[in-house]
């Protein structure tokens, strides 16, 4: 019998599984959002800002699982 996903990853793989994934998703877009914003925000604030939220965020998912997905998701349908 499997887990269920949303239970905290039990192995190095999972985790890393897991922060891959949300790395690339939540990066690309982080991306999206500093690029609409880098003439206010300058290359270095906002390549720095990237780097912590996508960092945090990946952190998050990989650690809490698959509710960190729905409150992230539901997070930015708010926003």
């Amino acid at each position: 019998m499997q887990p269920a996903m949303n239970t905290p990853p039990r192995d190095r793989e999972e985790f890393w599984i897991r922060f891959v994934c949300a790395f690339l998703f939540f990066g690309f877009l982080a991306a999206l959002l500093i690029v609409r914003f880098i003439d206010s925000l300058g290359i270095a604030q906002g390549l720095g800002l990237w780097t912590v939220v996508v960092l945090w965020v990946s952190v998050y998912a990989a650690k809490v699982g698959d509710q960190a997905w729905l409150d992230l998701i539901e997070a930015i349908r708010r926003w």
